[in-house]
């Protein structure tokens, strides 16, 4: 997909406030005047720099920097996607999760509402959000990257509250290869390993 189709969606799915030569600045669509959190991508074309903030009243944080305007734009819609959107897991199965009263329990009942491609319980597979067995009858749960990294979402919580984060960002995750499918991002495989941090964990 060329670079205006990427500006399409950002155009039609936020709230542009500033789209300038040098700065793109989006909001949620559903927001205020003065939104809480916007995403802002600063562009220097003349020193092919550009790099992605979060802001959140007021105070900006540094995402990531691309030599590229175009991975630039697109990094900015998988950002903004990830920041700007809320999503709700759906009530009943979040409380079927609250009350299963044991792994095996949860792990029939995940069957019946999650994609297993994209989450394994005690398993390290790549590519997956993972629900790891701690101490003290706690679980953690994290993300195995490329090159076997790990990257942890939370730590030492009891199983619901474990298997609730899991289902959350198995759904991320299984959202996000859909908005690879919708921006036609393809064969460049480093990139798409930053897009899935950025919208992931960013």
């Amino acid at each position: 997909m060329n670079i205006d189709g990427i500006y399409h969606f950002i155009e039609t799915e936020f709230k542009v406030i500033k789209n300038e030569k040098d700065l793109i600045c989006v909001a949620p669509a559903s927001g205020g005047d003065y939104p809480e959190t916007t995403v802002k991508l600063t562009l220097n074309e003349g020193r092919d720099l550009y790099e992605l903030f979060e802001v959140v009243k007021g105070k900006e944080y540094k995402v990531d920097v691309f030599t590229d305007k175009y991975k630039s734009i697109i990094a900015l819609y998988f950002f903004s996607k990830s920041k700007l959107e809320v999503r709700k897991l759906n009530t009943d199965n979040q409380n079927k999760v609250v009350n299963a009263a044991s792994l095996n329990d949860l792990q029939k009942m995940l069957t019946t509402f999650l994609d297993d491609n994209y989450y394994s319980l005690l398993k390290m597979v790549p590519d997956k959000i993972i629900l790891e067995k701690s101490t003290n009858d706690t679980y953690n749960v994290l993300f195995l990257g490329k090159r076997d990294s790990k990257t942890y979402i939370t730590k030492s919580r009891n199983l619901n509250r474990a298997a609730i984060v899991l289902c959350h960002f198995s759904s991320k995750l299984r959202q996000f290869y859909g908005l690879i499918e919708k921006t036609e991002v393809k064969d460049d495989i480093e990139f798409i390993e930053t897009l899935k941090e950025l919208y992931l964990l960013g």
